[in-house]
């Protein structure tokens, strides 16, 4: 594990000097997966928030809040589950905080399938990284769709990257294993021209996952 880490169980550190980033993590994200970060700053902490990695924060606000009063630094960013900080990113992350032109950032995740971007989701991409001086958490009387910052927010141009199946076989046989049930072929092809126009792209590998999805009932 690189020395820059420490890890925190509870808000027992004192607050940290700038240049310090606060990162929580929903689901098992490896510290390889984050190590670029350690090269644009001073000191880092992982705080692991245990909810499904996928779920959105708006239904998990105590956790998060306890999270955020847990950390030891202004800065925080989130990264879920299968995400990775690659250079670019990590560098661009280390810009905007030490620059701190704005309160909140947007970052976009793309998933990667069978090592190419999927063309799916959109372009706004959700606040990951927020000074948490401006984190509004009684916004909305306590309901909100996405973190509500005070101030301006603004959108990174790099992207968090998602990695998601390495193949179309071990897609394939990650559904099976979840116990998935096959769909006949006329609802397949009902699902796939569904997922499809939703996606709104000719892209063939994000064709091919939709065409893999559309074929197991997931319960």
């Amino acid at each position: 594990m690189p020395t820059a880490w420490d890890r925190l169980a509870d808000a027992t550190q004192p607050q940290a000097a700038a240049g310090a980033l606060s990162i929580i993590t929903l689901g098992h994200v490896h510290a390889d997966d984050l190590t670029a970060l350690t090269s644009h700053f001073s000191r880092l902490e992982q705080l692991v928030l245990d909810i499904p990695p996928q779920d959105e924060l708006s239904k998990h606000r105590a956790e998060l809040n306890r999270a955020i009063d847990a950390s030891s630094n202004d800065w925080m960013l989130l990264v879920r589950e299968r995400e990775v900080v690659d250079d670019a990113l990590a560098k661009e992350i280390g810009e905007a905080a030490n620059a701190a032109q704005a309160r909140g950032f947007r970052i976009r995740s793309v998933p990667f399938y069978c090592g190419a971007a999927l063309r799916i989701g959109g372009e706004e991409g959700e606040v990951r990284l927020f000074h948490r001086r401006y984190y509004m958490r009684y916004a909305n009387k306590g309901e909100w769709q996405q973190l509500a910052i005070q101030g301006t927010v603004v959108r990174l141009t790099n992207i968090l990257r998602s990695n998601s199946f390495e193949s179309a076989e071990a897609h394939r046989e990650h559904l099976v294993r979840a116990g998935a049930v096959p769909h006949s072929p006329l609802r397949r092809l009902l699902l796939f021209l569904r997922y499809a126009v939703a996606a709104g792209t000719l892209d063939r590998n994000t064709l091919r996952y939709l065409w893999i999805d559309a074929g197991f009932d997931q319960g």
